[in-house]
């Protein structure tokens, strides 16, 4: 009787030994397809806006979009400039990379996207840019949370924020 238990946890043991690195991979599997997932989302929100919508004077005019970036806990989704580009970075250094036809400006603490994320298509002096601020924006946006801007102000500002 006792061969019998240890044969049974000995053959337990080997079969939790093989599963594992499969179980694993899977994880790993699902962790990276939700981020190209979320990558490609975010991406498509900037794009559209730059591809269907005139930029807006002001933030309270800019066409918007706001889309929810749910990443792992080791991801960061990052906004890079020249040549424009989301780029997220997994714990174990492999990175998604999505090129952008319009510069995106992370508004706020840090330079990464994260949670509920707003999108504005504004016109600047120079080129138009994406300006990606925290949360979702209701009523006219002009709360202290989304006040940033993009550059210098011009010296012709009309009162209220301009980006």
């Amino acid at each position: 009787m006792t061969v019998r238990v240890v044969a049974a946890v000995v053959s337990a043991l080997a079969l939790v030994a093989v599963a594992a690195p499969a179980v694993d991979h899977a994880r790993e599997r699902r962790a990276a397809a939700s981020v190209e997932a979320t990558v490609e989302d975010t991406a498509d929100a900037v794009r559209a806006l730059a591809r269907h919508s005139d930029p807006g004077d002001r933030i309270e005019t800019a066409p918007r979009r706001t889309v929810h970036v749910s990443l792992p806990e080791a991801t960061t989704l990052a906004a890079e400039r020249g040549p424009p580009r989301l780029v997220a970075r997994a714990g174990n250094g492999a990175e998604t990379v999505e090129r952008l036809p319009v510069e995106v400006s992370v508004c706020g603490d840090g330079t990464t996207l994260r949670g509920d994320t707003t999108f504005a298509y504004i016109a600047t002096d120079g080129e138009p840019v994406v300006v990606a601020l925290r949360g979702f924006i209701r009523g006219d946006g002009s709360r202290a949370a989304y006040a940033c801007t993009t550059g210098p102000r011009p010296s012709d500002a009309r009162p209220g924020l301009r980006l």
